[in-house]
């Protein structure tokens, strides 16, 4: 059984060993006899040297100089010991019945290991033994490869995605091994308790290269039409680079698919999303679609919309839609793209105020953010109320801001399809839910007092009231809706969620 280099390539050592060749070392000093035997070529030239590649092992019958004296000799070995070759042998019996010592003198001169050929032993053994070595080392390096490369694509094809993925890799080069967004993000870790120096990587992002070692991390960038946007981190793992590079490009395959479906869910979440609040979609057809979608209407939700000054492309791109906002167990939530304003429609269950500033952390690294968040509602038509709301905040509000009472002028200049009587009612919610418990008739007051051009004169004649009695509603109007009826535009508000409340 042949003994293993480790590096797929033949050694002087191994030859000697070998008892079935039966070389015997004429000038081989211990310190030589590990060099590489990478191809044996046998010659009877004077001067072989032009045809040489070095590592070769060259045998002759020294037919060339039948005369053990002659000068010949120094030259030949002089001449490719300058080569590089490993080492030269010389077979007996036929040419030169002992190695001629002008040979082993100036094999000892340049440093090149001299062996004896018996006679019993031809040059084809040698060339077999060492192709057979080399041919079958690289056949089982190839074969370890390729079943390596199985077992990853396996790990992929299998649905177990990044998570299998990197499982297997860190079984196959045995050091822990993580997959780590462009932004710092850990989106898998084998084991999952292995500590990560994130922030020296995230310094090095833009100017790391395959194999980089930083922080104690090897780190192999993912690129994804020619962006980067994650990498593939070992700790101390440098000893297989053609599985790590085949393992990076099935990391950016997947990469790219969860990219390509989430980027396609929110497309299609935002287009049901849309046509709804734009009214092209009815409540029954929009609660279906969404429900598919993921949406849980058996709780209040709420939408959080944000608009980033950015080209609407960067939107549909890697990295920012290639993870979430906020982890999987902060609460239920939903990821729309409507044209080029970013929803979410979030459950009760979630942390509103998180949710908006880990977006906003996320999003201001394509542009300037604005986030607007909507109230929480019951039911499908709640959604179009909240996203109102949020847009309503949106626009108008700081950097971050909640949704106030709608604003049924401004909604309608902005060209929507608006739901008068939703928005109205919602308007006027609090006044309806305090005269159905105190018969208080705050909405026909607030009514009659526009439509009476907001004369309280007149307005207390045609309710038969005392000018007091009206006085005390308008104040009580002011208080539960936090409104000030001497502002014109707050007085128009009202006048059409009154007329929208009517027309229902």
């Amino acid at each position: 059984m042949q003994e293993k280099s480790g590096d797929g390539y033949a050694t002087l050592r191994m030859l000697l060993n070998e008892q079935r060749l039966n070389l015997e070392p004429v000038q081989a000093p211990e310190y030589l006899l590990d060099r590489h035997v990478r191809w044996v070529t046998v010659t009877e030239m004077v001067d072989p040297a032009p045809y040489l590649l070095g590592d070769e092992l060259i045998l002759t019958l020294g037919s060339a100089w039948p005369d053990p004296e002659s000068p010949d000799i120094e030259r030949f070995v002089r001449r490719i010991a300058g080569a590089g070759v490993s080492a030269v042998g010389i077979g007996l019996g036929l040419g030169h019945e002992r190695v001629p010592q002008r040979m082993i003198d100036a094999a000892s001169a340049q440093g090149l290991p001299l062996i004896a050929v018996p006679l019993t032993t031809s040059f084809r053994e040698i060339g077999e033994f060492v192709v057979d070595y080399v041919l079958g080392d690289k056949y089982a390096a190839v074969q370890k490869t390729l079943q390596a490369h199985s077992e990853l694509t396996e790990a992929l094809t299998s649905r177990l995605g990044v998570e299998g993925l990197i499982g297997r890799l860190r079984r196959l080069i045995e050091v822990p091994v993580a997959v780590v967004d462009y932004w710092g993000g850990v989106i898998a870790s084998q084991p999952a308790s292995t500590i990560w120096e994130i922030e020296p990587i995230i310094e090095h992002r833009n100017s790391a290269v395959h194999g980089d070692v930083i922080a104690g991390s090897t780190v192999y960038p993912v690129v994804i039409a020619d962006k980067r946007v994650a990498f593939v981190c070992t700790h101390g793992s440098g000893e297989a680079p053609e599985l790590m590079r085949f393992a990076v490009s099935l990391v950016a395959l997947e990469l790219s698919r969860r990219q390509a479906l989430q980027h396609g869910r929110r497309e299609l979440i935002g287009q049901v999303l849309g046509d709804y609040v734009q009214g092209d979609l009815a409540d029954h057809e929009a609660h279906r679609r969404l429900t598919r979608a993921g949406v849980d209407f058996r709780s209040a939700n709420r939408v959080i919309l944000a608009r980033v000054n950015c080209q609407p492309r960067l939107l549909e791109d890697v990295p920012w839609n290639g993870d979430d906002f906020v982890p999987g167990q902060s609460g239920e939530y939903t990821v729309a793209l409507v044209d080029d304003v970013i929803a979410m429609i979030s459950s009760e269950s979630v942390d509103v105020d998180e949710l908006a500033r880990s977006a906003t952390r996320h999003l201001e690294r394509l542009g300037e953010t604005r986030i607007g968040i909507g109230g929480l509602y019951q039911g499908v038509a709640g959604l179009r109320l909240s996203w109102l709301e949020a847009q309503g905040a949106m626009s108008s509000g700081p950097s971050v801001g909640t949704g106030a009472s709608m604003h049924l002028p401004r909604l309608m200049l902005a060209s929507l399809k608006v739901p008068l009587q939703s928005i109205g009612d919602q308007i006027l919610k609090v006044l309806l839910d305090y005269d159905a418990e105190n018969d208080a008739q705050l909405v026909t007051t607030l009514k009659v007092y526009l439509e009476c051009n907001c004369q309280s004169a007149e307005a207390a004649q045609s309710l038969f009231v005392h000018r007091n009695t009206l006085r005390y509603r308008l104040r009580l109007i002011e208080k539960l809706t936090g409104s000030d009826l001497n502002d014109f535009e707050v007085l128009v508000n009202f006048y059409l969620a009154v007329l929208a409340l009517e027309m229902g």
